[in-house]
C-alpha cells in the first residue's frame, strides 16, 4: 500500500477477523480503552489474546488495567485465553506468527488476536524503509492466518509524516468509538438498542440504574437483540444490577450469542438471578 492510499478507519469492534490496523493515540487511557475492548471481544469470541505491551508496562499492570475496564484478565490468563508480556517482537516474524496461531486453534481457542505496542521501532537507529516494508508485508500474511492484530504507535513519539505512511501501510485504522443508545423500560422489560460501549456507558449505565430503581420494580426482562455491541465493563454494570436483587427475584437477558458469551465472561453465571436467553 503506497503513501497516498487512505486506509479505512474503523471502530475496534468492526474490525473483522484477519486484519491489520494501526492504532495512532496520545493518551495512554485512551490506549487502555481500546485494548480492554479488543481483548473483551476475543475473549467472547473464543479466541485466544496477546498484548504485547512493551518493556514500559509490566503484566502486573496490564492486568490491573484490564481488570478496572471489567475484564476478568486475572482469570483469563489463568486459561490462556489472555497472554501478556512485554517482549518486543522485532523484524523477521512471519514464522512466529505462524506457529502461535496454529499453537491457539491446537489449544483450542478459535484463532488469535494480537495488540502490540511498537515503540521499540522507532527509538535511535529507527530504519523507516525497513518498518514500512515489514508492515506491509504482514497485511497478507495475518490475512491468509485469520490473525487479528493492532499496531499501536504513540503519536508522542512518531513524527507526523512518519505516522502517516505507516497509516498507509495498513489497510485499517481504528478508532475509539462514536457509539449511540437507545433504552426503553415498559412492561417489565428494559429495551436497549445502539452500542454499549465506551462512548455510551454513562448513558447505559444511568438507563439501567433507573430501571432497576423504577417505582413499579426493577424489569423482569432485559432485550439485548437490538443491542449491537456490549462491552465487558456494560455487561458488569447490567449484572451488577441484577445480582443486587433479592434472591427470589429473577432476571431474563434475551441477546445474541457473542452478547452472551461476554456477560458470562463477566461472571453472569455465578448470579442465580440471572437467566441468560440466547438468540
Amino acid at each position: 500500500m503506497d503513501s497516498g492510499t487512505v486506509p479505512r478507519t474503523v471502530p475496534v469492534d468492526r474490525m473483522a477477523s484477519g486484519d491489520h490496523a494501526c492504532l495512532g493515540f496520545q493518551d495512554e487511557d485512551d490506549r487502555w480503552e481500546i485494548r480492554a475492548a479488543f481483548t473483551a471481544i476475543g475473549l467472547a469470541r473464543g479466541e485466544r489474546v496477546l498484548l504485547l505491551t512493551g518493556p514500559g508496562t509490566p503484566p502486573a499492570e496490564a492486568v490491573t488495567r484490564l481488570t478496572a475496564q471489567g475484564i476478568r484478565a486475572a482469570e483469563a490468563m489463568r486459561h490462556s485465553a489472555l497472554v501478556i508480556t512485554p517482549a518486543v517482537p522485532g523484524y523477521d516474524t512471519a514464522a512466529a506468527w505462524t506457529a502461535a496461531t496454529n499453537a491457539a486453534h491446537g489449544q483450542g481457542f478459535s484463532g488469535l488476536r494480537v495488540a502490540g505496542d511498537m515503540s521499540w521501532a522507532l527509538g535511535p537507529g529507527l530504519d523507516r524503509d525497513r518498518l514500512l516494508g515489514h508492515e506491509a508485508a504482514m497485511t497478507p500474511l495475518l490475512a491468509d492466518l485469520g490473525l487479528t492484530a493492532i499496531c499501536e504507535y504513540d503519536q508522542r513519539r512518531c513524527a507526523a509524516s512518519l505516522l502517516d505512511r505507516v497509516r498507509a501501510a495498513h489497510p485499517v485504522c481504528v478508532r475509539p468509538r462514536h457509539g449511540s443508545l437507545r433504552a426503553e423500560h415498559a412492561g417489565g422489560t428494559l429495551a436497549l438498542r445502539g452500542d454499549a460501549d465506551l462512548a455510551t456507558r454513562d448513558d447505559f449505565e444511568l438507563a439501567v440504574r433507573h430501571a432497576f430503581a423504577a417505582p413499579s420494580g426493577p424489569p423482569c426482562r432485559v432485550d439485548l437483540t437490538r443491542l449491537s455491541f456490549i462491552d465487558a465493563r456494560c455487561a458488569s454494570v447490567l449484572i451488577r444490577h441484577v445480582a443486587s436483587l433479592g434472591p427470589a427475584d429473577r432476571v431474563t437477558i434475551r441477546c445474541p450469542r457473542l452478547h452472551a458469551r461476554t456477560l458470562r465472561l463477566c461472571g453472569a453465571a455465578e448470579v442465580p438471578q440471572l437467566l441468560l436467553e440466547e438468540t
